[in-house]
């Protein structure tokens, strides 16, 4: 059986997109700037420019830094620059007092969480270099933590919570107060970047019946709304090949229209 890889790379007129998923974090790093639709999403988002300043929308208004975080959850409209790296962030990574507005990070932050996500998305350095420059990990309920681990697992939530020994309604309390959020909806992420993983190796249709996915229009609004693109905006126009290590590469296909 051939292991699905955990990353691949577009190449196309001149630019790169990767994506890459490795525990809890997954990251999107492109070459060309980017403009999507607003969206919210239920893990922290993590953009670091590499040259040029991004410039993020929320809902007391604009910032522009060399870097952001956004707190998962939060309406934001994110305008990327050419030359950045998007790091999600499994809510539970942050203990944040304020999930309410978008942090800005200086160069000397960026530069280190740069030099950190590196070309291959490493855990441990990412982690490392999150603590030292944004602060401590969250402190997490170690019953809150197993529903996490549980959580890929295609089972009902309301069994998740007694397997490691809550109430239903006090799980979603716990999810509430340390995730900002449900456990519904980042079951919704994990299954839509591991839908994103498959999306260069499989119709979008087969993606959607693999990874949880009512049918391929869920996936699609599901993509717009945590993504602000839809998958054929990625896609349309490449080419696909298979690189000897394992990274998906793809080549132009010329005057292709995007999506």
């Amino acid at each position: 059986m051939i292991e699905e890889p955990r990353s691949w790379r577009l190449e196309r007129n001149g630019s790169t997109t990767y994506v890459g998923v490795r525990a809890e974090f997954a990251c999107i790093a492109q070459d060309a700037a980017a403009n999507p639709r607003p969206y919210r999403h239920p893990a922290w988002q993590l953009v670091l420019g590499s040259d040029a300043p991004v410039a993020a929308r929320e809902p007391r208004g604009t910032v522009t830094a060399p870097g952001v975080l956004v707190p998962a959850g939060l309406p934001r409209e994110i305008r990327y620059p050419a030359g950045y790296v998007s790091l999600w962030i499994d809510p539970h990574v942050f203990a944040a007092a304020d999930r309410t507005r978008i942090r800005t990070l200086d160069r000397d932050r960026v530069r280190t969480l740069l030099a950190a996500v590196g070309s291959d998305l490493d855990p441990a350095p990412v982690r490392a270099a999150l603590h030292a420059t944004l602060g401590a990990d969250a402190a997490v309920d170690p019953r809150l933590r197993r529903a996490l681990l549980l959580l890929d697992e295609q089972r009902p939530l309301d069994d998740l919570a007694t397997e490691v020994g809550l109430s239903p309604r006090r799980l979603r309390q716990l999810c509430a107060g340390t995730l900002g959020g449900s456990l519904t909806a980042v079951r919704r992420w994990h299954r839509l970047r591991e839908a994103v993983l498959r999306f260069p190796f499989q119709s979008t249709a087969e993606i959607a019946a693999r990874t949880g996915f009512a049918d391929q229009s869920h996936l699609v609004r599901t993509t717009v709304a945590m993504g602000g693109v839809t998958p054929g905006r990625i896609f349309a126009g490449a080419r696909v090949t298979r690189s000897r290590d394992g990274v998906v590469v793809f080549g132009a296909v010329p005057n292709a229209p995007l999506a």
